[in-house]
């Protein structure tokens, strides 16, 4: 035992408490995330580019070819800009569970602050309505010229159906419009287009039929308060898509720890394989002692990266002030499950780096660990949508897939009951020392093998023989 927590103790030095490893799986990580707290809104800003160009109108209404042009203006191109940032501001504040009082606060001060800088010079081009389509062709031949979108030229052809604002069909039903646009014109501008020539279509139809538009936007919009969660310490605004960004929050941080304490695992076997100082371990300690340590050591990085990023998540929590999002239980959980499946993926880890000589041959053996890391991942959103189903029980007992489902479902808003966790604890633990076992034999003939990289065939004779 003493010799199994030596060498754990040799790889948990060698390997987190290196300047590489703390710059680069700490350091860097965590001024990135601070960079993007403050770089993101920045980058995020919806600035649409100088623009100078024609849009040319097909208007086979008759009744809209004023009422766009003035849509296209520098002061309504201004105006529209600012609307949709408030809403852009509004929707992530929403999003980010703030108060009705923040959200409010946040828009307003969208909606007040200066309007972004834009040099737009758009000019609207009125062509006949009793186009014909092959006139209409002739008249889509410049969107092909170039792709710059301040020569000037034309950048976008709207045609509005003539049935778009009056109506004659039984069913009642009104016309539409369509807008062709020159080749990889900025999405910002079609969005642009789009927006104005729909709300002058909308609000003619409502001049049409006598209403006005600002007492049907005022009689059709209900004004609905957040809703709230009621707790044990009182009312908070219901926090929507965080309880499935938690499920993956979870998943993520112990496929994380575990995929990358295994992927050191893996290198430092290779390397002390190639190097031969392997050799040297072995005069000192028995293979199942080097493996134990081995893996016991870089399950202490693991261990070691989840306090750093769970703290970070939980403080970050704290300072929302959700922090009884997480239930002391789940803690438990998490490192019952975090422990089955870093063994799992370990043991077969340090089976790989023992049997091969370099890292391009470990490549060719990494199929069924990385079917472990990845079928979570791809089926998280199914399963945490879901956590009940019967595919998703079915795979809490999945060998090596199990522990990363589980997770997932505990962090639901529907968590298992409490025998399906203990029965899922109890398949890993199993799985587990299957994996350790079959594990230990392929290291113990396989450290000191070199040639022929094997395949799974003789991994699988290997663990027969030994």
């Amino acid at each position: 035992m003493h010799r199994v927590l030596h060498i754990a103790r040799r790889e948990f030095v060698s390997t987190a408490l290196t300047k590489g490893f703390i710059f680069g799986g700490i350091v860097v990580p965590i001024v990135l995330m601070i960079l993007l707290a403050v770089v993101m809104p920045l980058l995020l800003k919806d600035k649409v580019p100088e623009v100078n160009g024609t849009i040319a109108l097909v208007d086979r209404t008759g009744e809209l070819s004023d009422d766009i042009a003035g849509r296209l203006t520098p002061e309504s191109i201004e105006s529209w800009l600012n609307g949709s940032a408030a809403e852009m501001v509004s929707a992530i504040a929403d999003a980010a569970g703030a108060s009705d009082e923040a959200t409010e606060a946040i828009t307003k001060a969208a909606e007040s602050a200066p309007a972004k800088e834009l040099k737009a010079d758009l000019k609207l081009e009125s062509l006949a309505a009793s186009m014909t389509e092959e006139e209409l062709e002739t008249a889509k031949a410049p969107l092909r010229e170039g792709t710059s979108m301040t020569d000037g030229g034309l950048m976008a052809l709207v045609v509005i159906d003539e049935d778009a604002v009056r109506t004659e069909a039984e069913d009642g039903t009104y016309g539409g419009f369509q807008v062709f646009v020159r080749p990889k014109l900025d999405d910002r501008v079609q969005d642009l287009v789009r927006d104005q020539v729909r709300k002058s279509i909308r609000e003619t139809r409502i001049a049409n039929a006598g209403f006005e538009a600002d007492r049907l936007d005022a009689l059709t919009q209900v004004n609905q308060r957040r809703t709230q969660e009621v707790t044990d310490t009182g009312e908070r605004s219901s926090l929507g898509e965080l309880n499935m960004i938690m499920q993956f929050a979870f998943m993520f941080l112990m496929m994380m720890s575990v995929f990358i304490s295994g992927q050191y695992l893996l290198t430092t076997t290779i390397e002390e394989k190639s190097s031969r100082v392997i050799e040297l371990l072995l005069a000192s300690a028995s293979p199942m002692s080097l493996m134990a340590g081995k893996i016991f050591g870089q399950m202490c990085v693991g261990l070691f990266l989840i306090l750093v990023y769970g703290s970070l998540g939980f403080g970050g929590l704290l300072l929302a002030s959700f922090a009884d999002l997480i239930d002391p239980i789940m803690i438990v959980w998490f490192f019952c499950f975090y422990f089955i499946a870093y063994t799992i993926i370990a043991s077969m880890m340090a089976a790989i780096g023992s049997a091969v000589n370099d890292l391009r041959e470990a490549q060719a053996l990494m199929t069924p660990v990385m079917m472990i890391v990845m079928i979570p991942y791809m089926l998280w959103f199914p399963i945490g949508r879901d956590p009940n189903s019967i595919f998703a029980t079915i795979m809490s007992f999945v060998p090596g897939v199990g522990p990363f489902v589980m997770i997932i479902r505990l962090s639901s808003t529907q968590p298992p009951p409490v025998w399906q966790v203990l029965a899922a604890i109890a398949v890993g633990v199993v799985s587990a020392y299957v994996a350790v076992w079959a594990a230990a034999k392929v290291f113990r003939v396989g450290l000191l093998m070199f040639g022929k990289p094997p395949n799974y065939a003789t991994l699988i004779r290997w663990i027969r023989m030994a």
